[in-house]
């Protein structure tokens, strides 16, 4: 019996010492939680070191930022350039100033297929934000504005306007990721350096709210330079929004001035020139151009040039003339396209100049077979002014920055003489 009593004791106490480790000591009373449990109970080491939702995206929020940039960014799209914006509400939508600095035919283009004409009501005293007015609503696209800027080195996504935008209404539109490296009241910085087709866009955060406006980026950067772009904060997007109506918005002129520089070849039976024009393009009345311009061409020599005595013909021909034209529009997207016919009239100012050699002995009169007689170049030369003046019709294109033309020259004085001209060149508009 005592050996008995004996043993179950001693059974009690080694299973006693036995329990903590179980499975069973999870379930104790005691307060100090058992160190396996503790163990089991916490977190992987990758999870206590992933960021937070707030400071980056992770793939929930990149969704979340693809459906918004989806549902509320825009294309705009003037008379002659493009950019993207964003919807706030029903009827308006926000964009940077240098997509609607000249707002002729003005159109947001939304994602599926619509198109609707719009007008500037709002621009703010920087001239950095614009607000538009739809000329019909947009329903339930509207992105949401953030409640505050983001914290520096929190996780962006700047949003543009793709070359197929629109024809895929499931692909994430141009976007570059980024992180805010720095921000003020005025502006945020963010360390991604995005493209000219970003101008206007929304810069989202991880939920898909506005966090700010995207503003041009430089068109150089140096070499080993750190990519940067900036925004306007969604507080300044606030201050515009609760400004547009109160005060009647100035629009500006009807008159947009520009410059155009363009190489041109002239072609005439016989002859060709090549030479360069400059011009200041003024467009009214949406689609109206009137230029003056001044060009310059030289003669291309030919072989029919030289002739017997030994000599040349040069020729400088000036041109000064007037154009008007109109504009018709053809492509918005993704750059503009314009077809130009035009009629002017101008005054051309031909200068030539030729020159003949000759060979003159120095002594007429050196007839000893004894010296040699010694020659020298003599040169002749003459110079005349003509000038006439000048109908023309052209037909040109403007697709983008880039012209081209082509213009049927008539000079009806003294005797009537067809030029073809071909040009190409580059227009602020």
């Amino acid at each position: 019996m005592a050996a008995a009593l004996s043993a179950a004791l001693f059974a009690s106490s080694a299973v006693a010492r036995a329990e903590p480790l179980g499975a069973g000591a999870a379930t104790e009373p005691p307060s100090p939680p058992p160190a396996p449990t503790l163990s089991v109970a916490s977190s992987p080491p990758a999870a206590s070191t992933r960021p937070s939702e707030s400071s980056a995206c992770g793939a929930a929020g990149l969704e979340r930022v693809a459906e918004a940039a989806r549902r509320g960014t825009v294309r705009i799209t003037t008379h002659t350039q493009w950019g993207a914006g964003f919807l706030v509400d029903d009827t308006h939508v926000v964009t940077h100033v240098s997509v609607v600095e000249r707002p002729f035919r003005l159109r947001v283009h939304a994602r599926d297929d619509l198109s609707i004409g719009a007008k500037v009501v709002f621009t703010d005293a920087f001239e950095r934000i614009a607000i538009l007015e739809l000329d019909a609503p947009i329903p339930g696209k509207a992105l949401e504005l953030a409640t505050s800027a983001p914290a520096i080195g929190s996780e962006v996504v700047a949003i543009g306007v793709s070359v197929d935008f629109g024809t895929r209404e499931d692909r994430f539109p141009a976007h570059r990721r980024g992180l805010v490296s720095d921000r003020d009241d005025d502006q945020l910085a963010i360390d991604a350096l995005v493209g000219m087709n970003h101008t206007g866009g929304p810069l989202l955060d991880c939920q898909g709210h506005v966090v700010g406006i995207l503003v041009p980026s430089p068109s150089w950067r140096a070499a080993g330079e750190t990519p940067m772009s900036h925004a306007v904060p969604v507080g300044k997007i606030r201050e515009a929004r609760a400004s547009v109506g109160k005060t009647p918005y100035q629009s500006r002129p009807g008159i947009n001035i520009g410059l155009e520089t363009m190489f041109a070849g002239q072609f005439e039976p016989g002859r060709g020139f090549i030479g360069a024009t400059v011009g200041i393009p003024i467009l009214f009345a949406e689609q109206w151009e009137f230029l003056p311009r001044f060009g310059a061409f030289a003669q291309v020599p030919a072989e029919s040039d030289l002739h017997l005595p030994i000599g040349r013909t040069d020729t400088l021909r000036l041109v000064g003339d007037m154009r008007i034209g109109y504009r018709i529009p053809l492509v918005s997207a993704p750059a503009t396209v314009s077809l130009v016919p035009s009629i002017g009239a101008g005054w051309n100012w031909d200068f030539t100049q030729e020159k003949t050699y000759s060979l003159v002995l120095e002594d007429p009169t050196c007839m000893n077979p004894a010296a040699a007689c010694t020659f020298r170049m003599v040169e002749n030369k003459q110079e005349a002014w003509t000038q006439a003046g000048a109908l023309f019709v052209g037909l040109g294109m403007h697709v983008h920055a880039m012209t081209f033309g082509y213009e049927l020259r008539v000079l009806p004085s003294p005797d009537v003489k067809f030029i073809h001209q071909l040009s190409l060149g580059l227009s602020t508009f």
